[in-house]
């Protein structure tokens, strides 16, 4: 295979004018090409892709897991591709360092993980979430796209690999939310989502006990204390999603057949 069928970059977006510059900058000079999903953007995200040199196609959204695994297969013929959401940018040790690995990786090698750090508010968060590890860099024939539900509609989507696994050096920044605001609507968004196609149902003590622990987890745990007021603040949010996606369930529960109030 042509060194221009080494790496594709993979991309989903949608309104995403405010972070995509910054991750197609990051990728544009490791990739021999760089695949764009819109969903429907209305901000000039697809203009912008366009102008970067990306080939971009509209496909209504089916979902995470279903929109990625379509990005993914554009990319069959290459013999890598790095998955990455829009508003992900690589560092440039991350950049080089996925460059180096699809040229050289052994045959047994099916994927690398990167960290993933939360930028928020002009500021790093280094413990919330910390490591937060995900496969991103596959070989596209022995990796698919999975996640929890229905056609993995109920979040925690992540690609699978047949084959072994390393890590990469560097950071992948996430700078997913505008302000507190748009991070708690987020949040409520991602709750609602996963109460609805999650199957896995709900109890008054998993009500109870599902937020404080997800905070405990981040604000205790992972030390997220260490990262000052805007670690609490993120750890809140992380409760409060899980609280939102907790009471739906159980308010859906309810409206069932058959369901107590």
């Amino acid at each position: 295979m042509s060194e221009s069928k080494r790496l594709a970059v993979a991309i989903t977006t949608k309104n995403n004018l405010r972070t995509i510059r910054e991750c197609l900058r990051s990728v544009i000079d490791i990739a021999d090409a760089i695949y764009v999903v819109d969903s429907g953007s209305t901000d000039g995200t697809v203009e912008i892709c366009r102008q970067m040199g990306a080939d971009v196609v509209y496909r209504e959204w089916q979902g995470p897991v279903a929109q990625k695994q379509f990005a993914m297969d554009r990319c069959a013929d290459y013999d890598w591709v790095l998955n990455l959401d829009s508003d992900e940018m690589l560092d440039a040790e991350l950049a080089a360092a996925a460059r180096a690995a699809a040229a050289s990786a052994g045959a047994d090698i099916a994927g690398f993980v990167i960290n993933r750090k939360i930028w928020f508010r002009g500021q790093w968060l280094n413990y919330v979430f910390q490591p937060e590890l995900r496969v991103r860099l596959v070989r596209p024939k022995r990796a698919a796209v999975q996640g929890i539900g229905a056609q993995g509609k109920g979040g925690h989507d992540g690609v699978r690999v047949e084959g072994r696994v390393e890590r990469l050096p560097g950071v992948c920044k996430h700078d997913s939310w505008v302000d507190a605001a748009d991070m708690m609507r987020r949040y409520v968004e991602l709750g609602a989502r996963a109460a609805q196609y999650d199957p896995r149902r709900t109890s008054t003590l998993r009500l109870l006990l599902s937020p404080l622990s997800a905070f405990a987890k981040q604000y205790f745990l992972k030390q997220g204390f260490r990262d000052g007021r805007l670690g609490l603040l993120m750890c809140l949010g992380i409760a409060y999603g899980n609280a939102i996606k907790q009471m739906l369930k159980m308010a859906w529960d309810m409206e069932r057949p058959g369901g107590r109030s």
